[in-house]
């Protein structure tokens, strides 16, 4: 019998990149065939529509695989992560009491990473007792649980902003032409821009060169943003996934 885990994430980016990682540690990515779904998961299947409304998208976790792990990376719209998915683990206790492992993987882009680590701690303690309310550190109890704070939970940023040195490695040439593009506007044309929308537009702009007309999620799954050459950058969360979930 495999084992579970559970790993949120803030965004559809957080979770091409969760799951892109995933697959480089030797993961299967499901095929999506309802059929070959495992039924523990089988309440996380999204039900059309969703409360009712019609536009909302389709929110099913990418499930990820090996011979004995099956993990289930769920994102959450906006605030979702805080407010609706922690209904998951009250409307069903097997995601409490069966599962290996549980993760929060957040973005730092409001608040510093202690102050989102805390917050996501309070509201999972009632059915994570021992989750850690520090950023990057995994409690190894029978259920092994733990909070990444993007990009390397002691600075402020997204997951852009972890993304970028790794572009820089393996497309400089697109690197330097997309920041000298978007550097051309004037401030004007970007004042309604938010935190860390710069690095966002950013990976976008190479985004739209090697993957046109399609999204970062896209390019961060599909591209070579994540592979050995970028494996230095990212090797601090990939060491929190291996901890995690117990992989060598």
């Amino acid at each position: 019998m495999p084992r579970y885990a559970i790993i949120g994430v803030e965004g559809p980016h957080d979770q091409a990149f969760v799951s892109k990682l995933l697959i480089g540690l030797g993961f299967q990515d499901f095929t999506g065939r309802a059929a070959e779904l495992d039924p523990f998961w089988e309440t996380l299947k999204p039900k059309y529509p969703k409360n009712g409304r019609l536009y909302v998208r389709m929110d099913m976790p990418s499930i990820l695989f090996t011979a004995d792990l099956s993990i289930a990376v769920y994102a959450a719209e906006g605030s979702g992560l805080k407010d609706s998915f922690p209904k998951a683990f009250v409307n069903h206790p097997p995601y409490r009491v069966q599962i290996s492992a549980f993760g929060i993987v957040a973005d730092a882009d409001t608040a510093g990473p202690a102050r989102v680590a805390a917050d996501y701690s309070a509201i999972y303690r009632a059915h994570f007792p021992n989750i850690p309310n520090r950023p990057g550190v995994v409690d190894l109890s029978a259920i092994r649980t733990g909070i990444y704070v993007v990009p390397d939970n002691t600075q402020p940023g997204v997951l852009e902003t972890l993304i970028i040195p790794c572009g820089a490695a393996v497309y400089p040439k697109h690197m330097k032409l997309a920041r000298d593009y978007l550097n051309g506007f004037a401030a004007a044309d970007k004042a309604h821009w938010r935190n860390f929308d710069d690095q966002k537009a950013l990976v976008a702009t190479v985004a739209s060169v090697l993957r046109p007309g399609l999204t970062n999620t896209v390019t961060i799954k599909h591209d070579s943003w994540l592979c050995p050459a970028t494996a230095a950058q990212v090797q601090p969360f990939v060491d929190f996934l291996k901890q995690l979930l117990s992989l060598p």
